[in-house]
């Protein structure tokens, strides 16, 4: 019931008591002219009653007022323009080029920009008076190159804009990240762990830091072989196509990864050694933008970190360093994902620094 009005009425068996009815527009469970009608109050209460519920209503009305109103829609962009890393040790110009799409001009802009840690960038910011609608302004900044270190590398650059007028938000940021070096060319190059192992060698494996490892045979049992297709968190995934004794998994440590494919998720097999198998997975997009997801599965055990991920096999057992061992032990297998920008293309993947995470395959859905 939605009450719009209350009305104060004399009660004809005492003129010193009030009736306050308060009117309604049904709601949709209340019958056609629905009408709350209170106890009859003293006339001295009247004024204070009537007030309170004046003022409820008047909030109710304001708080859906305000629910209605939607944020305003960004209508500035920010774009940076990269520095050339093969030149080291330079000093080179970057532009930063602020659009204004609104319908009003943007005035005392503040254009600044951050580099990677130890960089040197200047000036500290840059100041635009007016951008007229439609319009676009830039500004230029110098930023020292050094001389970079071998491997692959990741440089951020973050412009922060601030402003008055234009499309009222009143700020605006923009990241671009920069990479050197080469990343891993697949999931198969980064393997450096045994997580599975025969019967006839247990040694060879050590999954958990302990030494032990899944069971070959316990894992045939459920399907699982060398170049399986196994399916799980809305993916089909390949199982490690290598001989039992060999590396078949990631202990994640910041491993780079290219992917060069677009979706909305990027799948994950994968299992934990631990309780607390999770980190942050850094994604990188071909146009220099990244996001970020927390990838978490829980221990082999079944216990630990994400107890929604799906388990994708079970097998009974593990091998040990002194042949099969834990009969009665349930290890598992799991997938989980995390969300991408679907309108966008992955380059690279960069996995948390947790090795007790381990991975089998990643895949983009």
């Amino acid at each position: 019931m939605n009450p719009t009005a209350a009305t104060p009425s004399t009660s004809a068996s005492s003129p010193d008591r009030v009736e306050l009815l308060v009117h309604s527009h049904p709601a949709h469970d209340d019958p056609p002219g629905a009408m709350l009608r209170t106890a009859h109050l003293p006339r001295t209460a009247r004024a204070l009653v009537v007030l309170t519920l004046a003022l409820l209503l008047s909030l109710a009305a304001a708080g859906t007022a305000m629910a209605a109103t939607p944020s305003p829609p960004t209508q500035t962009s920010v774009q940076i323009t990269p520095v050339d890393l093969a030149q080291q040790d330079t000093v080179q110009a970057v532009a930063i080029t602020v659009t204004n799409s609104s319908p009003a001009p943007m005035t005392r802009t503040t254009v600044s920009l951050r580099g990677p840690a130890g960089w040197t960038v200047g000036p500290q910011s840059v100041e635009i008076r007016r951008i007229d609608p439609g319009e676009r302004a830039h500004a230029v900044f110098d930023v020292r190159v050094p001389t970079l270190r071998d491997g692959f590398r990741m440089y951020p650059f973050t412009a922060t804009i601030t402003y008055r007028g234009g499309d009222g938000i009143g700020t605006a940021t923009q990241e671009r990240v920069l990479t050197s070096g080469d990343a891993l060319g697949s999931i198969a190059e980064a393997r450096n762990n045994v997580g599975v192992t025969t019967l006839e060698d247990t040694t060879a494996g050590n999954f958990d830091g302990g030494g032990n490892s899944f069971s070959a045979e316990a894992l045939e049992a459920v399907g699982v072989t060398p170049g399986a297709t196994l399916e799980g968190a809305g993916a089909q995934f390949t199982w490690p196509d290598v001989a039992a004794g060999e590396a078949d998994n990631v202990t994640a440590s910041g491993q780079a990864i290219e992917l060069g494919t677009a979706g909305s998720r990027i799948a994950v097999l994968a299992s934990g050694s631990g309780l607390n198998a999770s980190g942050t997975m850094t994604v990188y997009y071909t146009d220099g933008s990244r996001s970020e997801g927390t990838l978490a599965v829980p221990n082999w055990t079944g216990a630990g970190a994400n107890p929604q991920a799906e388990v994708v096999a079970a097998s009974t057992g593990r091998n040990t360093p002194d042949g099969y061992g834990n009969e009665n032990g349930t290890y598992s297998i799991f997938a989980t994902s995390i969300e991408i920008d679907p309108a966008k293309t992955v380059d690279v993947v960069v996995l948390p620094g947790n090795s007790t995470l381990h991975v089998f395959d990643m895949v983009v859905v």
